[in-house]
């Protein structure tokens, strides 16, 4: 086992350092739940204030870049108060900017979505309506949008991959519970995304999704990965090919109404999370991305 006193080189090996109690961690949960859902309401509702149109356009900006922005901010001072560690220590093993791993995953991901979709326009090209383009808006809000889901997707990575899966790493050596219980709880929150989907299928996307992204921060060390598959599945349903059946408001090129109904949008994403990590996975292991958790022995 790596001794604690050792630099880390995972970054789930940063859950029992500094002050990892049961009762610190707790707090920590739920203080980054907190921030996370309740400065995402308050702050959305600023945003509302400061951009009244109500286009598509600024209703992403008011709830993607304003509900995110300061809960970015914030919880990374969680570990910091309550645990005793860096600030950068919830999402990676050393204070690095890991832009390779951050691009090759939102790359991974548009690269699936784009065979997908075009495997699925193939199969119907009915199911696939053009909304029209008009490049003085939709170009800047390209950019717009790849900022702020960049903050979003990096925020809700830190909340479930980084302090929930830390948290319950600090206390189980189990990759089922410390990839399946931050899946479970990130899946929650997103209940109700999926029109027409109730009870368990309402969960069943989010849960196989919040899986993919555990696997890959666990795989490649750190949440630079797993946030770019995150940012790159966002951006491309919101800016390119978005499904009527989702209730998230998009500004995407096509529309397409195949898959709609809940069984039929589980399928789609079971097979896209399957595809995005088997490309991860021989991605990173021809550039060598891939980091060990070595468990510390305290």
């Amino acid at each position: 086992m790596t001794p604690p006193t050792e630099q880390p080189t995972h970054y789930l090996q940063w859950a029992r350092r500094g002050k990892p109690g049961f009762f610190r961690y707790l707090a920590g949960a739920l203080l980054v739940l907190a921030i996370s859902l309740f400065f995402g309401q308050i702050f959305s509702v600023v945003g509302a204030l400061l951009i009244p149109s109500q286009s598509v356009a600024a209703t992403i900006v008011k709830t993607t870049f304003f509900g995110f922005i300061v809960s970015f901010l914030l919880i990374p001072l969680v570990p910091v108060l309550l645990n005793r560690r860096p600030s950068w220590s919830i999402a990676m093993p050393a204070r690095k900017l890991e832009v390779t791993h951050l691009a090759l995953g939102a790359g991974i991901a548009i690269a699936t979505m784009v065979a997908l979709n075009l495997f699925g326009y193939l199969l119907d090209p009915g199911a696939f309506h053009f909304e029209g383009l008009d490049p003085g808006s939709w170009i800047p809000m390209l950019l717009i949008a790849a900022v702020a889901f960049f903050v979003q997707a990096s925020t809700e990575e830190m909340v479930y991959r980084g302090y929930l899966a830390q948290f319950v790493a600090a206390f189980s050596r189990s990759p089922i519970l410390i990839l399946g219980i931050p899946a479970l709880i990130f899946a929650a929150p997103h209940f109700g995304n999926v029109a027409g989907a109730s009870g368990f299928l309402g969960l069943l996307p989010y849960m196989l999704m919040g899986l993919m992204y555990g696997l890959l921060a666990w795989r490649s060390g750190s949440l630079w990965m797993s946030a770019g598959v995150h940012l790159g599945n966002n951006w491309f349903i919101t800016m390119f090919v978005g499904n009527a059946a989702g209730k998230i408001p998009k500004v995407s090129l096509f529309t397409t109404h195949g898959g709609s109904s809940a069984p039929e949008l589980v399928v789609d994403v079971l097979i896209q999370c399957f595809i995005v990590i088997c490309l991860a996975e021989i991605a990173m292991r021809k550039m060598r991305l891939t980091r060990p958790w070595v468990q510390d022995d305290v």
